[in-house]
């Protein structure tokens, strides 16, 4: 009885409100169906090119081969440069978000915390590096790495991606420090902490959601880089992917499409791979951070 009396106290919604909600679902709805096929359609096309021979290319337009061959992944890993280009890569990656981290947490820090003179202004004029394009970068960067024989050196390329993405890296840092409260840090403070002290044992442990989202952003930035990676290294030993598959383009004597979509889609699979490892940290350090 009582379940009767529950069951017929729920509200019964009116042809007009499920009218309305049905189409509050397809204005939600088909805007997102649009942005999944523009994203995914491409990489479907991409990932369907490198399993069809050279000649299925333009005969076979279908997503699914008509003869599936991966002719196109063994001439990706056969190419003399890509396993050197491969690791270049992933050590410019890695450092490049490393040294990010670790230059833009005190700069953030002190934006976030100190009140000086002119700070507003100069938070924005960090900012200004990245509304210069790479391409106008590289005959500054050039002439600077040439003065300071540092041509074809991974370092060299670690410390210019990491000033192109150290501005955004400083505004979001900036943004997310000023959100963990001040009182965690007085209280540390009243107990003896010391400034270093503050910022290691309370001050990253909730921000570690950012340091990882800026870490992956770092990475993602060095990763696909190419014209610094073009003005700074000239040496084979020195390329990274981008390079090397803009050299594949632009040595075959004739379109070797398969061969091109199997290096797009190898460049990107360590990408996917570093970012579904660290979702779930992110995941956790929000939960963790939420709960302190």
């Amino acid at each position: 009885m009582t379940a009767t009396t529950v069951a017929d106290r729920r509200p019964v919604s009116s042809p007009e409100a499920r009218v309305k909600r049905w189409l509050r679902r397809i204005f939600i709805g088909i805007p997102l169906a649009a942005l999944a096929i523009w994203t995914i359609y491409p990489m479907l096309m991409t990932l369907s090119i490198s399993f069809k021979t050279k000649a299925d290319v333009s005969a076979d337009p279908g997503l699914i081969p008509a003869n599936p061959t991966l002719d196109g992944y063994r001439s990706v890993l056969e190419r003399d440069g890509f396993q050197s280009a491969f690791v270049n890569s992933m050590l410019v990656g890695l450092g490049t978000a490393l040294l990010t981290v670790v230059l833009a947490v005190p700069a953030a820090y002190a934006f976030a915390r100190f009140r000086f003179r002119g700070r507003h202004l100069l938070l924005l004029f960090t900012l200004l590096p990245r509304l210069i394009p790479a391409l106008g970068l590289m005959v500054p960067l050039y002439r600077i790495a040439v003065t300071l024989g540092a041509i074809d050196h991974l370092l060299t390329l670690i410390v210019a991606f990491t000033g192109t993405v150290l501005p955004l890296a400083v505004w979001l840092f900036v943004g997310f420090f000023q959100q963990v409260p001040r009182e965690l840090e007085e209280a540390a403070n009243v107990d003896g902490a010391s400034l270093y002290s503050r910022i290691r044992y309370i001050v990253l442990p909730l921000a570690f959601p950012a340091i990882i989202t800026i870490g992956v952003l770092a990475f993602r930035e060095a990763w696909n880089e190419f014209n610094l990676v073009l003005g700074l290294t000239s040496s084979p030993g020195s390329r990274t992917l981008p390079y090397e598959l803009f050299l594949m383009t632009q040595t075959t004597g004739f379109q070797d499409n398969p061969g091109q979509a199997a290096f797009a889609i190898m460049t990107i699979i360590p990408f996917i791979f570093v970012y579904l490892r660290l979702e779930r940290y992110v995941v956790s350090g929000l939960t963790s951070g939420a709960l302190k």
